[in-house]
C-alpha cells in the first residue's frame, strides 16, 4: 500500500540481471526501464523525469504517484529468455480515503470498593466505540482476561487494551497511519480508594463510639439525679 502523492521504491533483493534487465508495468510493451549491461549507452527512460535509476544496483524510483500507478511492477533479465527476477503489486489510495480517523480516550465511571476499583473507559472514532473495565488495586491494575478489546472499524480495527499496569491505550490503526489516544487511569483509582478506606474505618469505629456515648450520658444523668436527690430534705436516702 502507497499514499497518493508519495515516491515508490522498487528494488532488486536477490537475482541479479545479466544482459538486458527491463522495469514492466502491467503488460510487456509498457516497459519503464531498458538497460543494456553491456552497452555503452547506460539505459533508456521511458517514463521521464518522473523516475529515478539506479545502473549500480537497478533500483527504481516513481515519483508522487497517482491512482493510476497501481498495479503490477516487473523486473525482468531479458536474454535468451526472458526471465522475472523480482515482482511487486502496487496500490496506490486516495489520502482521504486510507487515513484512518482520529480517536477519544474518555473515563465512563470509576467505582471505588475497600481494596480495589473498577474504571471503565471508552473508546471511540467516527461511527464506532468500544468500552472496557480495568480492576486497579494500590499497585496495580489490570483488564479482564489480558486480551485487548476490538472491533473492526470500515477503514481499520479499533483496539483498547492496557499498558503497564497503569495506562490504557486506544490504538486505531492500518499499514499507513495511525492514530492513538492514551491515559493513565491508575491515579483516578488512587484517591477514591483511600477515601473509601478512611470511610469505612471511621464507621467501624463509630460502631463502638456510639454505645459507649450513650452509656456516659446516661450514667452522668444518674448520677446528677442522686446528686440532687441526697440534698433534698425529702429524700430517703
Amino acid at each position: 500500500f502507497l499514499l497518493k502523492g508519495k515516491d515508490l521504491f522498487l528494488e532488486l533483493k536477490m537475482q541479479k540481471p545479466t544482459s538486458l534487465f527491463i522495469w514492466r508495468f502491467k503488460t510487456n510493451d509498457n516497459n519503464i526501464i531498458r538497460h543494456f549491461l553491456d552497452q555503452t549507452v547506460p539505459f533508456t527512460n521511458f517514463y521521464g523525469k518522473r523516475v529515478e535509476y539506479s545502473t549500480k544496483n537497478y533500483s527504481l524510483q516513481i515519483k508522487n504517484v497517482g491512482l493510476i500507478d497501481s498495479g503490477l511492477y516487473h523486473a525482468v533479465d531479458s536474454g535468451a529468455e526472458e526471465t522475472i527476477i523480482a515482482g511487486y503489486n502496487v496500490t496506490v489510495q486516495a489520502v482521504s480515503l486510507f487515513r484512518v480517523s482520529p480517536v477519544v480516550l474518555n473515563v465512563s465511571s470509576v467505582s471505588p470498593g475497600p481494596e480495589s476499583c473498577n474504571v471503565t473507559v471508552t473508546c471511540s472514532t467516527q461511527g464506532s466505540s468500544l468500552n472496557s473495565t480495568f480492576t486497579c488495586t494500590p499497585r496495580t491494575c489490570s483488564g479482564d482476561g489480558g486480551d485487548p478489546a476490538e472491533v473492526v472499524t470500515s477503514d481499520a480495527p479499533l483496539q483498547l487494551y492496557l499498558s503497564n499496569g497503569s495506562i490504557a491505550i486506544c490504538n486505531h490503526s492500518n499499514k499507513v497511519s495511525l492514530s492513538n489516544a492514551t491515559m493513565e487511569i491508575k491515579p483516578l483509582c488512587s484517591g477514591k480508594m483511600r477515601e473509601n478506606i478512611y470511610w469505612t474505618n471511621t464507621n467501624y469505629k463509630c460502631n463502638y463510639i456510639y454505645p459507649s456515648y450513650y452509656l456516659c450520658i446516661i450514667l452522668l444523668y444518674l448520677c446528677v439525679v442522686l446528686f440532687f436527690c441526697r440534698k433534698s430534705p425529702q429524700s430517703p436516702f
